[in-house]
């Protein structure tokens, strides 16, 4: 049985390498790209902490503490391309992404003379603290405003734990024709400062539901970040609200 095993295999692999020795040097190429792509994605996927009953033990006064980036812009042109009718639509079109988008400065830089990152901060941070001050979840949670404070001068401000809400991400990528998709990864962390344990680490991913142009972000700047960012808040308020 060992033997007949074996040899299966051993043809398994033969006929798999000869349909890959087949192919054009050139899809060859790409479909490792593809390959090295998807894999470099899954491993470099964020780690998510949730809370449980102790998580919360001993907390009483919390400081927040907000930042954000600025957004990218990723696009590419509109012409039609022959790798979703070669690899099939899903992985086609992911490759056509990766050959063919890139980050367009030119754009971005349009978008960014409406964006004012502080607003983004405090949008943030208000969305998230708001459930939590209603509820009366921690005795004192507030958003510091100088965000330049270690471990150290926390606690010897009275706080017991830190709360960082990070906009990591802002990006804007082309979907169809001439329209793009906004959307936005916000990550929430929070840190026991008198033992160094993080005991929450979460990701939010929000996306805009009505695609828009590139024009119209360049007209109007983000408006419907606002939105985004009160539901990311919120989602991530949840966790606490939930564990009560």
């Amino acid at each position: 049985m060992k033997s007949k095993t074996f040899k299966i295999k051993k043809i398994t692999c033969v006929y798999e390498y000869g349909f890959y020795a087949s192919l054009p040097a050139l899809l060859r190429g790409c479909l490792c790209v593809c390959m090295v792509a998807f894999l470099i994605s899954c491993a470099t996927m964020p780690q998510q902490t949730y809370l449980n009953n102790q998580s919360l033990s001993g907390i009483s006064k919390v400081a927040v503490v907000a930042s954000a980036n600025v957004p990218e812009v990723w696009y590419s042109s509109s012409e039609k391309s022959v790798w979703p009718a070669l690899l099939g639509s899903a992985l086609g079109m992911a490759l056509e992404e990766g050959i063919r988008s890139g980050i367009d400065n030119e754009h971005a830089a349009k978008i960014k003379e409406h964006i004012d990152i502080s607003h983004i901060e405090d949008k943030m941070a208000q969305s998230f603290i708001q459930p939590l001050k209603k509820g009366n979840y921690f005795q004192t949670i507030e958003c510091l405003t100088d965000k330049n404070q270690g471990d150290h001068q926390l606690s010897v401000a009275g706080y017991d734990t830190v709360i960082r809400l990070s906009v990591h991400k802002i990006s804007i990528r082309r979907v169809s024709g001439d329209y793009v998709s906004l959307s936005a990864h916000v990550r929430g962390q929070m840190e026991k400062l008198m033992s160094g344990e993080i005991v929450w680490d979460r990701e939010e991913v929000v996306t805009n539901p009505e695609p828009q142009t590139l024009d119209y972000y360049k007209e109007n700047g983000l408006k419907e970040l606002d939105a985004m960012l009160e539901k990311a808040g919120k989602n991530l308020a949840y966790d606490f609200i939930y564990l009560k």
